[in-house]
C-alpha cells in the first residue's frame, strides 16, 4: 500500500494535483495491469510507488499506433469503471467520453504518447470530479516524492506544517498540511500550547492541501466537543452496507508514524462513521477559520465539518470542493497510472462538499487567488468585532 493522500480514507490529492496541472491529499491500492516495459518493476508487486514512475524507459516523445492508443483509452476507462466508489456515477458521461477518445484514435493513425496522455485528461477534467487524473511518469514522480518523503537533493527544506503567533489577544494557528507525518498530534500540542493566553482563536487553514482523517479528527475535537458525528466515508463496498463502523478519535502518533493505522481502519472497514472521543473537552474560546479557493479534499472536510456544528466563524471565500477520496491503479504502460474516485465523503449534516465547496459565513475577498491580504483583514475584522 503506498502513502498518498491516506486514500482509502484520502483527502489530499487535490491540492496537489492542482499545481500539478489538474485542478480540482494517498493511494493505497493498485491494479494489476500488463506493461509493455516490465525490464526493471516487478510486476507482482500491486502497489504504485516511487519506483513506478523512476523505473519506466517510456517517453513522451514515442510514436504509438492507433491500435495501442486504443487499447491504452480503454484501459483507463476500463480501470475507472471497476474502481470508482459508485459505477453509476456519472455512469453516462465516461461511455460518451470513452466512445469519442476510442473515435479519435481510430481516426489518428499516430500519437505520441504525450499526446494521447493529455487528451485523456482533458476527457477526463470532463466528469468535474476531484480525485481522477492520468498521470505520466513525470508527474508521478513528482507526487509521490511527496507523499513518499523523498524530495529531489535540491529541493529547499519545507517549512513546519504547524505554527503559532499572538497578534494582541488573537492567537492563530496555522496549519497547512493534514499529510502525517508532516502533522502530528504532539506537534498540534505544542502550537496550541503557545496560544494559552490567547482570547480568540483564528485557524489559518489557507492553502491546506488536504491529507489524514486521523489529522482531521484531532485538529477539530477541541472545537466541536465530545462524541460528535464529524464524517462519514464510504467505497464501492460500503455502499452496500446499511450501517458503519464508528469510530471515535484519532490515532496515536507512535501507533500512526506513516498513517498506516488510518489506512489499516479503510482497509478493514468500507463504511466509516468518524465521531470525536468521548472524552474530549471543547476549548470555550471563540474560534474562527480563514478559508480559501486552494482549500481543498481534507481541508474541505475540516472546514465543513466545523460549519456544520456551527462551532466557529468561517471567514474568506468557498473551498475548493474537492472530497472524493482516490486510489492509483497502475495502466499497462509502466510509469502511467490512473488516480480513480474511490471513497465518498459525506459532512455531519449529510452534505456532498464534492464540486460544491464550503462557503464562508463572512466573506473576505482578499482571500481568493492567494491573495496577501487576507489574513490581516481577518484579524482586522475579528479586532473590530465586525464578526
Amino acid at each position: 500500500m503506498s502513502k498518498i493522500e491516506y486514500l482509502k480514507r484520502g483527502f489530499l490529492l487535490a491540492t496537489l494535483l492542482g499545481f500539478l496541472g489538474c485542478q480540482p491529499t494517498n493511494t493505497d491500492r493498485v491494479s494489476q495491469q500488463p506493461s509493455e516495459n516490465t525490464s526493471s518493476v516487478n510486476q507482482t508487486e500491486d502497489e504504485v510507488s516511487l519506483d513506478w514512475f523512476t523505473s519506466s524507459a517510456l517517453e513522451d516523445t514515442d510514436i504509438i499506433s492507433s491500435s495501442e492508443a486504443k487499447l491504452f483509452i480503454e484501459n483507463v476507462y476500463q480501470t475507472l469503471d471497476r474502481e470508482i466508489f459508485d459505477p453509476a456515477f456519472k455512469k453516462a458521461e465516461r461511455e460518451q467520453h470513452l466512445s469519442e477518445l476510442l473515435a479519435e484514435a481510430e481516426a489518428k493513425p499516430n500519437w505520441t504518447r504525450a499526446e494521447l496522455a493529455a487528451r485523456i485528461n482533458e476527457q477526463l477534467n470532463r466528469l468535474a470530479v476531484s480525485h481522477v487524473r492520468l498521470l505520466d511518469p513525470t508527474e508521478g514522480e513528482r507526487l509521490f516524492r511527496i507523499f513518499e518523503q523523498k524530495p529531489l537533493p535540491d529541493a529547499a527544506t519545507p517549512e513546519p506544517s504547524v505554527s503559532a503567533e499572538m497578534r494582541g489577544k488573537i492567537g492563530i494557528l496555522r496549519v497547512k498540511s493534514f499529510i502525517v507525518p508532516l502533522i502530528t498530534k504532539a506537534q498540534l500540542d505544542q502550537a496550541k500550547a503557545q496560544l494559552a493566553q490567547a482570547k480568540v482563536i483564528l485557524i489559518d487553514v489557507r492553502g491546506n492541501e488536504g491529507g489524514y482523517g486521523s489529522s482531521v479528527s484531532y485538529a477539530v475535537e477541541d472545537i466541536v466537543g465530545a462524541d460528535k458525528v464529524l464524517w462519514w466515508d464510504r467505497t464501492r463496498e460500503g455502499l452496500q452496507m446499511e450501517e458503519p463502523y464508528v469510530f471515535r478519535g484519532y490515532f496515536d502518533d507512535a501507533d500512526n508514524v506513516e498513517a498506516e493505522a488510518d489506512i489499516a481502519l479503510g482497509e478493514e472497514h468500507p463504511y466509516v462513521e468518524w465521531r470525536t472521543r468521548l472524552e474530549a473537552q471543547q476549548d470555550p474560546r471563540p474560534h474562527f477559520v480563514l478559508i480559501d479557493d486552494r482549500c481543498g479534499s481534507a481541508c474541505d472536510l475540516f472546514a465543513g465539518v466545523v460549519k456544520d456544528h456551527g462551532s466557529a466563524g468561517i471567514l474568506g471565500v468557498r473551498t475548493m470542493g474537492a472530497l472524493l477520496g482516490g486510489d492509483a491503479f497502475r495502466l499497462r504502460w509502466e510509469g502511467f497510472a490512473l488516480i480513480a474516485p474511490t471513497v465518498q465523503v459525506i459532512s455531519p449534516k449529510g452534505l456532498t462538499i464534492e464540486g460544491v465547496g464550503v462557503p464562508p459565513d463572512v466573506e473576505i475577498p482578499e482571500c481568493a487567488n492567494g491573495g496577501s491580504q487576507c489574513l490581516e483583514r481577518a484579524i482586522q475584522m475579528i479586532q473590530a468585532g465586525a464578526v
